[in-house]
């Protein structure tokens, strides 16, 4: 009588399941299907926007058109000289310039007649040249690209800024935090004091990477808590190095090298490195300005990006002229890096830095930017 129950039991649960499936699934189908046809239609909307704009852009004039993807800060016309005068934000050089009007003229149906630098210019043109070109009507179109001496474009040109880190204070945390731009820091993952990795916790706005030291003249048996990378090391014991950095610090985005002088002219170093770099999705900034490096060429036929950069040196520079170098080559080349020691002196370097940024169009961006440019 009790297995009867049970049974009977059982039986009136899924009748109860299956009528309630039964009520539940059509309302649940319906749901499903004004949800997904409201975001069809969202979809819809903001790619039948996105076609009016394109077109309502293709209807622009050419020179309209070009005018609108370079950006000029002022534009005029001088009867003088019958052409049209574009003043362009500081921050790229005319040649940068010149090859943007010469992708667009090429890629809108145009064509480049003459392109010419100028010289002898203005004091507030810091570079000019006169170009004749052919709108995509056979037009003529003449113009002349002035590049401010004293105006910039925002974001013009870029700078990435880290610090090398030896050690962590309640200071230069507090330093850290007060900077108002994102920045990376270069830690090597091993031989660092008790209750470093908390303080780190402490530190905002961070991007970091692994700063790991390499084959060079300058180590000795004190750097053998570093776990340097050695040309008489296994691709095994490599590989390990590296898995064991990253299980400490998970959210690495690349590796810098740290001394490495030696390690960079080394091949089958340099591959045994950058495969479980490549493998962990890091990137690889050489640090060594040895100019005999050979990593360009290793790196070249795998997926990871590489790149080099000069850090501060306290033996030919001082931290202003570094910084003010660094600086100008971000105006200049469009890109710049600057590496810094995590030192309160440093620190109270780039207090303002985003201010100066600014100033000359500048964008601070972390290394994972300038890695990708």
């Amino acid at each position: 009588m009790g297995k009867m129950k049970h049974i009977v039991a059982i039986i009136l649960v899924f009748i109860i399941l299956i009528g309630g499936g039964v009520y539940l699934l059509p309302k649940l189908i319906q749901q499903y299907s004004q949800s997904s046809s409201n975001k069809s239609s969202d979809t819809a909307v903001e790619n039948s926007e996105q076609s009016l704009q394109q077109a309502a852009q293709d209807t622009l004039p050419f020179a309209e058109r070009m005018e609108h993807v370079m950006e000029p800060l002022q534009t005029g016309y001088s009867k003088r000289k019958k052409r049209q005068i574009w003043t362009m934000g500081g921050g790229q050089t005319i040649i940068t310039y010149l090859l943007q009007m010469q992708r667009f003229v090429k890629k809108n149906g145009g064509k480049t007649l003459y392109m010419e630098e100028l010289y002898n210019l203005d004091a507030s043109v810091f570079q000019a040249a006169t170009v004749d070109l052919l709108d995509d009507k056979g037009d003529t179109l003449k113009i002349e690209l002035q590049v401010s001496r004293n105006e910039y474009r925002p974001g013009a040109s870029l700078l990435s800024v880290a610090f090398e880190v030896t050690d962590l204070t309640p200071e230069k945390i507090v330093a850290l935090n007060k900077l108002d731009f994102p920045y990376d820091l270069l830690i090597p993952p091993f031989g660092l004091s008790d209750g470093f990795y908390n303080f780190l916790d402490k530190v905002k706005n961070k991007e970091l990477v692994l700063w790991l030291t390499m084959e060079s003249t300058k180590l000795n048996r004190v750097h053998n808590k570093l776990r340097p990378l050695r040309i008489h090391h296994t691709e095994e014991q490599i590989e390990t190095v590296i898995t064991d950095a990253m299980a400490l610090m998970p959210n690495a985005v690349g590796i810098a090298s740290r001394y490495g002088e030696q390690a960079v002219e080394h091949k089958q170093l340099m591959q045994a490195i950058l495969k479980p770099a490549e493998k962990n999705h890091l990137w690889f900034l050489d640090l060594s300005t040895n100019k005999l490096s050979k990593v360009p060429q290793t790196c070249k036929d795998m997926t990871l990006s590489c790149k080099s950069a000069t850090p501060y040196n306290p033996e030919n520079s001082t931290l202003s002229d570094y910084t003010k170098f660094k600086m100008r080559e971000a105006t200049r080349n469009g890109l710049a890096v600057m590496i810094l020691p995590l030192t309160t002196s440093a620190l109270e370097k780039v207090q303002d830095l985003s201010v100066k940024a600014k100033s000359q169009g500048t964008s601070l961006v972390n290394l994972s930017t300038f890695m990708k440019k």
